[in-house]
Order: C-alpha cells, then structure tokens, then sequence
C-alpha cells in the first residue's frame, strides 16, 4: 500500500449565491405520498433517521468482497452523517394520514439541510476487512478469448500514455472538432444514427453488431439474469443502443415515449457488467500480487487497475420513483441472492400514490409514487449480495437527484464540501433527462463541473494500483457518458457534445418525425396557426432579438389582428424572457393583463385563471415549467401568441386544444381563432418536432417569413 498523499484544498470557489431557480411557491405542498399506517412505523429513533439516510456519505474505499456485511451498526453514525435533518419536518407530521397525491419539490434546501449537506467525517472507515477476496462463482475471465475481444479491457486498459497524451492535446487544449464520420438511416425503425471520432485516432473497440446478447463479453452472472428475465434476443433498435452502450461509446438517445423502457434494462445491464468485470479483475490481481510476494522472485510485479476512489458508477433520475424503479432493475439483473436494507429503501423511496386520472398519461408516469427530486444513495456489490445505503466512498454504484448530489457538492460550509467520491466515474448516466430539465438544470451543470475531478484528497489511495491516466488527470478522456431523453433540447445535447470527450466515440440517435407523424398533424382542429419567423444572428443573439421583434412587431397589431379583444393567452417557455415580457407589459403598455408561473402561489393562481375565463382579464401570460408541473386546462383561451416554441412537442397539442375547449363551450368561433408561433432558424430542433422533418427546413432557410397551416 503507498502511503497516503495529503493535498491541500484545490480551492473550491464558493457559489456566488446567485439562486438557481427552483419552486419555492410549489414548495409548500404538503407531502404525504410515502406515509405509512401508524401500526407499520418504526420506533422514533429509526423514523427519525429513515428518511435522513437517504443522502449521505463515508469513507473507505476497498474491493474486497463480502457475502454478508455486519457494519451497518457500526456506519449509523459515520457512513450517513450527510443532511442529518433532510426531511425531519415530514415525520413529525400525523403518519395515520392516507397516502394523496402531491408534487414534491425540494429546488432550495432548508438552512438545517444545507448546513450538513456533504459532511464527511475525517474518521469514518468502513470495516470490511471480513471479505474474503473470491472472485464471484463460476466468472473466471475467459483468457481464451484474448483482451483484444472485449470492450471493457479495450477502451480502460490498453490506451498508452502517448496516445492519451496526444489526445489531451488535440481533445482538450486545442479543441479540435471532431468529425462525424458516419450517418445512417434505419427508414424501417424511424431512427437515424450518426456517429463522432475524435480527431488523430479513436480507440478501436471489437465491435460487434448482433441481435444476441451471449456474442458480446458480458459477465456470466448478468447474462443469465438478463436472460431469465428478458431473453438474450434483441429486436433491432435495441441491439443498435446495446451495440453502442457495451462498446463504450457515449450515446444520446431519444426514446420517443414514456413506455418505452426498454433502453433502462440495456443500461442498467452495462453498468452491472461494468462493476463486475472491475471488481473481479482488481480481486484477481490481488490475488497475483500476495502469490508474487510469497515467492522468491525479486521483481517488481506492478497492476494498475484502479481508479483514486471506488465508485464507478453515476446514474442521475429525476425522482425517488424513477431511482427506485432503477434499482429494482439494478436487483434483478445483478444475480445477488440477498438485498441488505431494502425494507429502509422502500419505505423511503416506495409509495402507491398517483396523479389524478384526469391529467395526461406522460405526467401520471413521471409523477406517479413518490416524487420527492432529492435524494443521493449508494450501492455496493459483492459476491452474494446488493448493499443499499452504503457509504459514497465504498460504493460501486451512486444513484442521485441533480439537487441531491449539488448539495453536497457544494455545501455553503466549505469544512462540508465533498466531491472526491466522483473522481473516478468511468459510466455516467442521465435518464429522463426532460424531467431533470424542467426540475432545474443548472444542477446538472454543477455536477458536470465535479466529476472527474482529482481528488483533494486520496482515502488511503494505493497509488501503485491507480491507472495513470486517472493521475494524469485524463479521466474524461475514457468516461463514457449515456444521455436519454423523450425529446432532445439544447441543453440535454450539450452533455454530449461539449461536455463529453469520449474517445471511443459519441453515437446520437435521433427519431425521424415527418409531416404525418408530427404534432400538428394529430391536433384534430382545423385552426389557423401562423409561423412567424425572425431574423437572429446567433443562439446568444436570439432572446434580445425575439424580444425587439415581440415588442415592435407583435405587441402593437395585437388587437388589431386578433378578432376578440379578450381571452389572449401568451406563452412563454423560458421564465427569463416571461419576467423580461411581463415587466414591458407593467411598465411600457396599458394591457390589463394577468400572470402565472411555476412560483405564484395557489391562491393567485386560482384568482388570475377565474378573472381570465371569465373575460375581466383580457391576456394572460403562462409559463411553460407551469404547465409542466400543473397540467392546467386553461378556460377562455380565444388567441394564443407563442413567444417561442415549448421544448415538449406535446405541449404544442395541449395549447391549442384550450382554443378547442373555448369553441366547444361556443364561446368562440373556430374560424375567428388565431394561434401565432414566433421562431428563428436556431429553432429547429423544437420546430421539426411539430411541423415534421420535411418542412421544418423550408419554415427555416426560405425567402417567406411568414407560413400558414390548418
């Protein structure tokens, strides 16, 4: 073992304090989702604690492997001294309530949540001494097959310094572009790929294009998992993102729909295979090492097979629900026998509660059960058994909400800031990336800005079994980074194509939308909608620009070219230009107008929707996340102004359809409605969701600038 290397502090700088936007407002819904009968609940110390557990951290890091760990006792007041007071409020409350319905929101912590947000003791050790260093049953390596055949030992392991050198210089210091170097279009599955190497060479993985899972290296105990559970066939789609996942090549992926879970097994199997191939190979040559130094030979045997902390892993999720359902996949494909603390979890991360039926299907699935977006936890793998709650810094797997994982990231007490424990992720995943988007994405951004980090400190780091590239500060050079999404935004993009310097490569995937499947093509009401384009220099030009055109163009005809003087609806996606529109309209026009938003508070929004249907307010501006959270149908919408595109196309058909609920209550006609959609060619994206791929370029590049549709 080297010795341990003390460093000083890298200097975190402290955040400026600027508040990340959150829902402060929507807050202050009671929860009450997770609760259980009084006869279930635990004594007070342990109700006291369950929830608090659900983010924490420690120390320790080591790979030996244990069938059944007796510490717990030993971490209650080490391994989950993080946020000690998360949620304390929830169980003093009356627990014989009945499980309801509620959204839980947790944007801004509570000074006592933020005040421990992140602590790790300097003391706390797990004591795992007791595994006894096997290599899981019956998954010896196959050496017959050579390292060159699998992807795992090909994209970590056989990379040479001067390559990564090289690349550094070319990836990361001259930011060189990199190329895309193959299209496809998959007509028969509605999909097209394309495909990004880095400049000079790319790591060449065995690749291997089968519709059967047993042709690719997967370890034995998750083959037979995934193939009780599933069948190792793999209809076409999957075996194309299986193809790219197992061969370590970043991936964005559009999944379409909600129902679509498919992706989510093929993950949560990668990242199984991943644990495992890392923690037998480091078992293995343990093993070589202790028979190299009984003997007599004097030379030096050195593996480098380890990163400075253990956990490999990273998946992100929107929402306690969503974590659980990826770990009761995580449990059922790891092939454990025994689950430790999964009574806790599921009292924590478990509830039957669901929206109302009357809200759409796509927000009765991501809010469904309990719905809270602030929790972080760990999971360990051993030979026998899945450990949850384990400590950050011994764990293998960490699955954490953006907000949950920030808060320890960068706590407001710098003696409690940690990030150590993501230095070494090698597999990151971002699912239900839209979710996230809507919750706050500046989150995601904080933890982007951590992972990878080197450490400012080791944990008893063997520095002669850390991977150079990992001292090197090259880990993001070999991080594979997975990114799914119902639709793809600039932002949710982004993740792979800035912030992502795989050298495997990246693979987007992107759904094929024409006309017919479009949007607007299942509205099913013969309304006028007009695309208004202008003209925007840049993406960093084109707020002040929609901004000079709405005030200067829109604004001033409105009345004029709207056939009712009231009922006039103007949606705004993003809340920076609602609040840059709402004060124009307050200090620069006489419009009597209301307005609600993700932050108004229940009473104002229950007043502004009343006066607005019932034609004392004449326009009324509405925020997108709003809608989004809310599903409101809104009563008395005659005209509606987009002031741009939703980023859901969906969204798109639910407005238009508050014009529909007008006509159908025969307050307006549906000849005399107008729906008006503002946009510039950086738009594109959102515009082929809801014209269609065929027209959306035309809409963009040509001479009009103004296009009608019914």
């Amino acid at each position: 073992m080297a010795k341990q290397v003390k460093r000083k502090s890298s200097g975190i700088t402290k955040p400026d304090g600027n508040r990340k936007r959150g829902r402060s407002e929507m807050r202050t819904v009671t929860r009450t989702a997770a609760r259980k009968p009084r006869d279930e609940e635990q004594d007070d110390d342990s109700s006291d604690h369950s929830e608090e557990e659900a983010v924490h951290q420690s120390n320790g890091d080591d790979y030996e492997d244990t069938d059944g760990e007796n510490d717990e006792d030993e971490d209650s007041g080490k391994a989950y001294s993080a946020l000690l007071t998360l949620l304390k409020t929830d169980n003093k409350e009356k627990k014989e309530k009945p499980e309801s319905f509620s959204i839980e929101e947790k944007d801004q912590p509570s000074e006592d949540e933020n005040e421990v947000a992140g602590v790790v003791s300097d003391n706390e050790n797990e004591d795992e001494n007791e595994e006894d260093q096997q290599i899981s049953d019956n998954e010896e390596e196959e050496e017959v097959k050579g390292l060159a055949s699998d992807p795992f030992e090909v994209h970590f392991n056989l990379p040479s310094d001067d390559y990564l050198n090289k690349e550094e210089k070319l990836v990361l210091k001259d930011h060189e572009k990199w190329p895309i170097v193959d299209k496809k279009t998959y007509a028969d599955l509605a999909l097209t790929s394309m495909l990004q190497l880095p400049p000079g060479e790319q790591i060449e993985p065995p690749l291997l294009k089968s519709t059967k899972l047993k042709d690719y290296a997967i370890k034995k105990r998750v083959l037979d998992s995934y193939e009780k559970a599933y069948g190792l066939d793999l209809t076409e789609t999957d075996s194309l993102i299986a193809n790219s996942i197992l061969n370590y090549r970043d991936v964005n992926y559009q999944y379409k729909t909600f129902t679509n879970k498919n992706y989510r097994r093929i993950y949560v199997m990668h990242a199984l295979n991943h644990i495992y191939k890392t923690r037998d190979r480091i078992l293995k040559n343990t093993t070589k090492l202790h028979v190299h130094k009984e003997s007599s030979n004097d030379e030096d045997l050195e593996f480098r097979d380890q990163g400075f902390t253990r956990p490999k892993v990273l998946i992100m999720l929107p929402t306690r629900n969503s974590c659980y359902e990826v770990v009761e996949q995580l449990i059922k494909l790891s092939g454990t026998d025994q689950q430790e603390n999964k009574k806790k979890f599921n009292d924590q991360f478990y509830a039957k509660a669901a929206p109302p039926n009357n809200k759409p299907e796509d927000f009765k699935d991501a809010f469904k059960g309990n719905n809270s977006d602030f929790f972080c936890i760990g999971l360990k793998m051993t030979r026998k058994s899945l450990k949850l709650y384990s400590s950050f810094y011994s764990s293998d797997i960490i699955l954490a909400s953006p907000i949950g994982l920030s808060m320890i990231l960068e706590n407001p007490d710098k003696k409690k800031r940690q990030y150590d424990f993501l230095s070494s992720i090698e597999v990151l995943i971002v699912d239900k990336s839209n979710q996230i988007e809507m919750q706050n994405w500046d989150h995601v951004n904080t933890v982007m800005n951590y992972i990878n980090k080197v450490p400012k400190e080791f944990h008893d780091a063997d520095f002669s079994r850390i991977r150079m590239w990992s001292i090197n500060d090259q880990a993001r050079l070999l991080r594979q980074t997975l990114v799914f999404c119902e639709y793809l935004t600039p932002s949710i993009n982004n993740l792979v194509s800035s912030k992502s310097f795989n050298l495997s490569g990246k693979v987007k995937f992107k759904p094929i939308i024409n006309s017919e499947k479009s949007m607007m093509n299942s509205i099913g009401l013969k309304i006028k909608q007009i695309f208004q384009r202008f003209e925007s220099g840049s993406p960093v030009q084109d707020p002040d620009a929609r901004f000079k055109f709405f005030i200067n163009t829109i604004l001033p005809s409105l009345l004029k070219t709207s056939s009712y003087e009231d009922g006039i609806m103007i949606f705004i996606p993003s809340y920076f230009d609602y609040l840059r529109v709402k004060n124009y309209l307050k200090t620069s026009t006489k419009f009597d107008f209301g307005s609600i938003d993700e932050y108004t508070s229940q009473s104002k929004l229950t007043r502004t929707r009343q006066g607005f249907a019932s034609g004392k307010i004449k326009l009324i501006l509405y925020t997108e996340r709003l809608h989004y959270f809310r599903r409101y149908e809104i009563s008395g919408v005659k005209t509606l102004i987009m002031y741009g595109l939703p980023s859901n196309p969906l969204f798109y058909k639910e407005l238009i359809r508050f014009i529909g609920k007008s006509v159908f209550k025969e307050e307006c006609e549906l000849d005399l409605a107008l729906v008006k959609i503002l946009f510039s060619k950086w738009d594109a994206v959102n515009l082929e969701k809801i014209v269609g791929n065929e027209r959306a370029p035309i809409l963009c590049n040509s001479m009009n600038e103004l296009y009608e549709f019914r």
